[in-house]
């Protein structure tokens, strides 16, 4: 299935690397997806900025950030914010892999990925509200899956809304639906079922799954342990607005969707 990017984690060389999982030049514009990992001992680019705003979501291992002037230990599900403009750069203290999922957006001109320092380094005021911590405590639980929202609007994220969700083992799912923004998966537990249009698969850890504006689709678990990944809406809907919009589908069989299992 093209919406499904796979993991690209055996593609990483014995240093700091970040591959792409969504841009700069292909896939959905709203956005760049990135995973990162770095040996330890290692380091990623030096002091920098982005033209845009730039997420680290922390998968494993511990990762040092350096925020303006201070210095902060990340440990595994934490998201992080990097508004546009914010100095910041990261490493690996530890005698562990760090490993992180990157989001940018909106999607940044291809020759402004990255624009280095110079000069006398600001104190970016209180940044470690810039970090935000996620516990499985933090789940809410809905009619169909749970959910701890990392970044909003109101919570200076103006571009995305991004959720973790934990979907239950054998499940309901939503009907077939679509939406009038972006949206996208990254797996990082469990395995997710995906159904666009009448095509099928599963999407597993590491996998970022590609929702573009008006595409057709649900999701469900259909495997024996609960399902966990986070979820990304550029942009995020205002207040009011319709958030989904079902569509139904009548098959000339008359066999709808069913939860069935999904082979590899």
């Amino acid at each position: 299935m093209r919406n499904i990017i796979p993991n690209p984690e055996a593609n990483f060389p014995e240093t700091f690397k970040s591959l792409f999982l969504n841009g700069p030049e292909g896939g959905v514009d709203s956005c760049n997806c990135l995973v990162s990992r770095c040996p330890p001992g290692h380091k990623g680019p030096r002091l920098h900025t982005h033209v845009v705003d730039q997420f680290y979501f922390v998968l494993k291992g511990e990762t040092t950030v350096q925020i303006g002037t201070e210095i902060f230990k990340v440990p595994p599900m934490h998201m992080v914010h990097f508004p546009a403009g914010t100095p910041h750069c990261n490493w690996n203290e530890t005698e562990d892999y760090e490993q992180h999922f990157e989001l940018m957006v909106p999607r940044p001109p291809s020759d402004r990925l990255i624009d280095y320092w110079e000069g006398e380094v600001p104190t970016v005021p209180d940044a470690a509200r810039l970090i935000q911590p996620f516990r499985e405590e933090d789940y809410t639980q809905g009619r169909l899956f749970a959910s701890a929202h990392l970044a909003r609007r109101e919570t200076g994220s103006p571009h995305v809304r991004v959720y973790a969700a934990r979907v239950p083992p054998n499940g309901p799912s939503l009907p077939l639906h679509f939406h009038d923004f972006d949206q996208f998966y990254y797996v990082f537990g469990g395995e997710l079922t995906i159904q666009v249009g009448h095509e099928r698969a599963v999407a597993r850890p590491g996998d970022l799954v590609m929702l573009p504006k008006g595409t057709v689709h649900t999701n469900l678990n259909l495997g024996p342990a609960p399902e966990y990944h986070l979820a990304i809406l550029i942009p995020e809907p205002g207040v009011g607005e319709q958030f989904d919009y079902k569509v139904q589908i009548a098959y000339s069989d008359e066999k709808p969707f069913v939860n069935e299992p999904v082979k590899a």
